[in-house]
């Protein structure tokens, strides 16, 4: 089994998506997490992405004029 490094905790604003129903899963599971370079989030179970997290939501919001705070 593959170790992992320790991660502290970490708080960031930005958009939560919950893409499937978490009630379906239950019991053995593969998991998966992946962080990309600039924050944004993704956690799978068996290969399919069921949370993303993007903190640049105030960025894109913005650009399309949706975010004007």
């Amino acid at each position: 089994m593959r170790k992992w490094k320790e991660q502290d905790e970490v708080h960031m604003k930005g958009l939560l998506s919950i893409e499937k129903d978490l009630k379906r899963w239950g019991g053995y599971a593969d998991l998966g997490i992946q962080i990309a370079h600039d924050g944004r989030v993704w956690i799978c179970i068996d290969g399919e992405a069921v949370i993303r997290f993007n903190p640049k939501v105030k960025e894109l919001f913005t650009k399309k004029g949706i975010y004007d705070a």
